[in-house]
């Protein structure tokens, strides 16, 4: 616990310094936590979710979200190339998943439409 006195004489360090905020920023959060943890759980209708997490890979505009149209500061080093899905476009960094497009379906979409 911390106390006056430890804040008079100096001796907040580090580690109780982010373990006071961290307790105080729970506390404001609290409250909407457990009022959600008492609802259930939500009717979602996705059942997986694909995350690719690039580190120290190119930006997703320059691998999947192709902006071939846009201006130069924010479309991509890199080309477009067709896949075997009619109106979908990859990288050219991927020409081999560009070719087996059809067996991944929703993979480069961002919304699927509702059924």
């Amino acid at each position: 616990m911390l106390t006056h006195s430890d804040l008079a004489n100096g001796k907040l360090d580090r580690r109780r310094f982010l373990r006071v905020g961290g307790m105080g920023a729970l506390g404001l959060f609290w409250a909407d936590w457990l009022r959600a943890a008492t609802r259930g759980p939500s009717e979602g209708r996705a059942k997986s979710v694909i995350l690719i997490f690039n580190c120290g890979a190119p930006s997703h505009l320059d691998l999947w979200g192709m902006k071939p149209d846009a201006s130069d500061t924010v479309r991509g080093q890199f080309k477009p190339i067709a896949t075997n899905v009619p109106g979908i476009h990859i990288s050219e960094l991927m020409p081999r998943l560009a070719s087996a497009t059809a067996a991944t379906p929703g993979a480069n979409r961002t919304c699927l439409p509702d059924a």
